[in-house]
């Protein structure tokens, strides 16, 4: 037992000194492996350093139209924003002191004030801040008045009295006025006027000048449209130009035929002075209702927006049209539509003009003594009551243009064909078998028996004769015309 245990503590001993053995190895392995380190990675006993606090992020100053972070206070911002910038909301759209407003160029100017707050959602928030500002800007509808002109620097009446300052309006031409500019003794656009007598006769001139006038003013008294026809090549378009740079947004440029054909097109000639077509079609036009009542508008008329529901709206807009033929209507064979014509023709240009290329630019030059020129021409219009000067040959455009839209007057003219007398009569058939036959030999197309014997009907006081259903035809009663007889019958 005692050798047993003699021997087990005599293991114990050896046991602990193997460790210690090999403790003293290790120890001094790492002694040497520390020794063999570069100076400069021999760790000092000094604890590490603390790690820098974390910068707190810094807080955004709020301006005071912001509740926090996220929420805007809208009436703030409307009000802040309009004090900046002063608006009307009139029948859903913006005004300023300079007129209608360019919604895209508004919101691109609240995204910027927006954007130095706000980070989250901003375009839905620009939304939101300019249908708060139709409500906050909300103003009755302002009547054209047409007492006034509005220039870029104040107001001018039809006087002549100039008011220095800017008030909102519906129309402001871009137009900077100058009172003293007619104790010049020269305010006539002279390059502009030479350019005109080689484009009209001096009459022609004259009624250009009114027309052009007549549209400084949202008024549709004239009750005139104009039509300025040439061959091509004598520059006539270069006066939509010179009048785009005066009339700015006040002014659209557009298809005359979209007028009757496009439903949707008519809203936007709304608070528009002008329309020009400076390259007119020469298809018939289909209907001229609208056309008409435009040119004549008094009272409001429907108009609708894509997607919106028709609305109504008092246009005062004006038709100019360049064309190289003057306009025709299918159907319309009534003075309704011709009546409401000024049409001009252009003279031949000479064969040995040099054509400027810079001639809009240099008319652009004279924008504002074409503006005076336009306004003498008003004030000449208006001391007429509205009454256009038209010469002979204006008034022989129209004439011929009533003929070529319709040829019954032509036929009813011909002494040869026709006669008119109280006793005499004839039966809308045999009437309407000789206006065929005439068409015929005119080369000339026929219209349609129910459309001739209406246009007769319609124009009995003007052709003295009256129309009956009482007309004796081989022994029978049919209907026809009194005061009017054949002078030729193919029969």
């Amino acid at each position: 037992m005692s050798e047993n245990t003699n021997e087990s503590l005599m293991n114990g001993e050896n046991e602990e000194q193997e460790l210690e053995r090999l403790r003293a190895e290790v120890e001094a392995e790492i002694e040497q492996d520390i020794a063999a380190m570069p100076s400069d990675e021999v760790q000092n006993d000094a604890p590490l350093p603390k790690p820098p606090p974390e910068k707190k992020k810094q807080e955004r100053e709020l301006p005071d139209w912001m509740v926090d972070k996220l929420t805007i206070n809208e009436m703030k911002f409307c009000k802040m924003f309009t004090e900046k910038h002063p608006l009307k909301c009139i029948g859903g759209r913006f005004y300023d002191y300079d007129g209608l407003v360019d919604e895209n160029a508004l919101g691109n100017e609240i995204y910027k004030m927006l954007r130095q707050a706000v980070w989250f959602g901003l375009p839905k928030k620009v939304t939101l801040i300019m249908d708060t500002l139709r409500h906050y800007c909300y103003s009755k509808p302002l009547l054209p008045d047409t007492r006034y002109i509005h220039l870029l620097n104040g107001k001018l009446d039809l006087d002549g009295n100039f008011y220095p300052r800017k008030e909102f309006c519906i129309n402001r031409l871009n137009v900077w006025y100058k009172p003293e500019i007619w104790n010049s003794g020269a305010y006539y656009p002279e390059k502009f006027l030479t350019f005109l007598l080689e484009l009209l006769t001096p009459e022609d001139v004259n009624t250009l000048q009114e027309y052009l006038g007549y549209l400084l003013i949202p008024s549709t008294k004239g009750q005139k449209m104009m039509f300025i026809i040439g061959q091509g090549g004598e520059g006539k378009s270069r006066i939509a130009i010179v009048l785009r740079e005066i009339f700015g947004d006040n002014m659209i440029t557009g298809n005359f035929q979209r007028i009757e054909s496009d439903r949707f097109f008519r809203y936007n000639l709304k608070d528009k002075l002008l329309m020009v077509d400076d390259d007119m079609q020469m298809s018939a036009l289909p209907s001229t209702g609208y056309i008409k009542n435009l040119v004549t508008a008094e009272i409001p008329i429907d108009v609708e927006a894509k997607g919106k529901q028709s609305e109504q709206a008092l246009l005062y807009t004006r038709l100019l049209c360049f064309g190289n033929g003057s306009p025709k209507a299918l159907y319309d064979k009534s003075q309704g539509f011709s009546r409401r014509m000024i049409i001009l023709t252009t003279l031949t240009p000479p064969e040995n003009r040099v054509i400027d290329p810079h001639i809009a630019d240099k008319f652009i030059a004279e924008k504002d003594k074409i503006f005076c020129w336009m306004y003498d021409g008003l004030r000449r219009l208006i001391a007429n009551n509205f009454h256009f000067t038209i010469s002979d040959k204006a008034k022989l455009n129209v004439k011929e243009t009533m003929q070529d839209s319709c040829n019954i007057p032509e036929y009813l003219a011909d002494d040869s064909r026709v006669t008119y007398g109280e006793k005499l009569c004839v039966t809308s058939s045999a009437l309407y078998d000789s206006y065929y036959k005439w068409c015929e030999d005119n080369a000339l197309t026929a219209f349609k028996r129910e459309t001739f014997i209406s246009w007769i009907r319609q124009n009995e006081d003007k052709l003295k004769v009256h129309y009956s259903t009482n007309i004796a035809s081989n022994g029978k009663n049919v209907r026809g015309f009194k005061g009017i007889s054949l002078t030729f019958s193919y029969q």
